[in-house]
C-alpha cells in the first residue's frame, strides 16, 4: 500500500503560510495532479511529502505510516525536480547508479547495474550510458531523471514541473509516456504543474490549489464540468470559463439575474432555490466558451453582441465578443462567416450554465436542465 495522507498540514516560513491546513487523500497507485499558478503552495506541499521541509503543523503519512519525523532518505519517496539536477560530470549510467551507490547498506554491484539497466531500457535510454548530460537532448535528460527514481523502487513517486522546459511537441510526447510509465509501474505519481491541460490529460484526480488552499479535488472532467467557484472555472480550462456579473432579483414568480443590456430568468427546478435566497445580492454568470452560442445558434435572442476578434484555431474558432464592457469568448466551428464589429445574436447552452457567489463559490449547476432563458431586460 503506497497511498499519501497530509492531515491538516500547515507550513510557514515566517510570516508567509505557504500551506493552509491542507487535508488530502492521495490513493495508492493513482497519478494524482496537483495544479496552480506560481505560489499556490505546490512544490512546498511536495518538499513536505518527500521530508525536505517539516510542517509548522499537521502530520503526512506514507503507506499508512505517519512519516511527518521520518528522514527524507527513510520514507521510500523520491521525487523529480523541475531543474532536474542531474550530475554534468557524470555519465547517464553514473546519474542513474547514483542513488543507490547512496544506500545503506549499498546493493551489490551486479543488482545495481541491473536495475540501471532495467530503467534505461523501461525509459529507452539504454544506447546514452555512456554520454553526460550536456549531449542529451530536453527529452532525453529528462528520461534520465525519471529514471534516477525509477531505479529506487519508491513508494511514491513525486514530479515537480517536470515538462515545463520542453517545448511543446515534446511536452505532448513526454506526457503520453509518463501516463503509460505510470501504469506500467502500477505505483502512486503526485505530479505537480501550472499547466492545465498537463492536468486534464494525465491525471486520475486534480487538487486544484490556490495561496496554499485546496479549492477542490475530483476527476479532470468533474473539475472541468462542476468547478467548486470561480478560481477552479477559469484555472481549468481553454480558453478559461467565461464570467458575467449579474444580480439576482425575484421576478414574476421565479428568479432574474440582470444585466445592463439582458437579463435571465429562471424558473421551476430545485437548484433554482439558492438563487432565489440570494435575491438583491450580486453573483457571477459563468458559461464554457463551447457553451457560448452565437448567430444562428441564437436566433431569437434578444441580446446583441459586437464581435472583438475571431481567433481562428484550425479545429475550431474563438470569437472575442463585447457584452456590456466584459470580453465573452464563444468556441464555433471553423469556417463561420463572422468578422470584427460586426454584430451578432447571442445567448448560452442554459443546461451546461454556472452561477457563483459573487466571492466565488458555486451556487447553482443547471446539470442538464434548461431552468433558464435569455430575456430583455425588465
Amino acid at each position: 500500500m503506497a497511498d499519501v495522507r497530509l492531515e491538516r498540514i500547515t507550513k510557514r516560513f515566517g510570516d508567509v503560510v505557504a500551506l493552509n491546513e491542507l487535508d488530502l487523500h492521495i490513493e495508492d497507485g493513482e497519478f494524482f495532479c496537483v495544479l496552480g499558478p506560481p505560489g499556490a503552495g505546490k512544490t512546498t506541499m511536495l518538499r513536505t511529502i518527500v521530508g525536505l521541509e517539516r510542517p509548522s503543523e499537521g502530520s503526512v503519512y506514507v503507506g499508512g505510516t505517519e512519516v511527518t519525523d521520518v528522514p527524507p532518505g527513510e520514507r521510500n519517496v523520491s521525487i523529480v525536480f523541475q531543474n532536474l539536477a542531474l550530475y554534468p560530470d557524470k555519465s547517464v549510467y553514473d546519474n542513474l547508479a547514483f542513488p543507490l551507490r547512496q544506500q545503506k547498506p549499498r546493493p551489490p554491484k551486479e543488482e545495481i547495474d541491473k536495475r540501471v539497466r532495467d530503467a534505461a531500457k523501461i525509459l529507452r535510454i539504454e544506447q546514452l550510458l555512456d554520454r553526460k548530460p550536456a549531449r542529451l537532448s530536453g527529452g532525453e535528460r529528462q528520461r534520465v531523471a525519471i529514471g534516477r527514481s525509477l531505479v529506487r523502487a519508491p513508494l511514491v513517486y513525486l514530479l515537480d514541473e517536470p515538462l515545463s522546459a520542453l517545448d511543446a511537441l515534446l511536452r505532448l510526447e513526454m506526457r503520453a509516456e509518463l501516463k503509460y510509465l505510470q501504469r506500467d509501474l502500477k505505483r502512486t505519481l503526485v505530479y505537480v504543474t501550472h499547466d492545465q491541460v498537463e492536468a486534464m490529460s494525465m491525471s486520475d484526480r486534480i487538487c486544484v490549489l490556490r495561496a496554499g488552499a485546496v479549492q477542490q479535488v475530483a476527476p479532470p472532467e468533474i473539475v472541468y464540468n462542476e468547478p467548486a467557484n470561480t478560481f477552479v472555472g477559469q484555472t481549468v480550462g481553454t480558453p478559461p470559463m467565461n464570467l458575467l456579473p449579474l444580480r439576482a432579483d425575484h421576478a414574476n414568480g421565479g428568479v432574474e439575474l440582470r444585466s445592463q443590456s439582458f437579463a435571465i430568468a429562471g424558473r421551476g427546478g430545485d437548484a433554482l432555490s439558492a438563487l432565489a435566497a440570494r435575491a438583491g445580492q450580486a453573483v457571477q454568470f459563468g458559461a464554457r466558451a463551447e457553451d457560448v452560442r452565437i448567430g444562428q445558434d441564437a436566433a431569437g435572442s434578444p441580446l446583441r453582441s459586437r464581435v472583438i476578434a475571431v481567433e481562428p484555431l484550425g479545429g475550431e474558432v474563438i470569437v472575442d465578443l463585447d457584452v456590456d464592457g466584459h470580453i465573452v469568448k464563444a468556441m464555433t466551428p471553423p469556417g463561420i462567416q463572422i468578422e470584427p464589429d460586426e454584430l451578432v445574436p447571442l445567448s448560452f447552452d442554459f443546461t451546461r450554465v454556472h452561477v457563483f457567489e459573487n466571492e466565488g463559490s458555486a451556487v447553482y449547476r443547471a446539470g442538464g436542465e434548461a431552468h433558464l432563458s435569455i430575456s430583455a431586460p425588465a
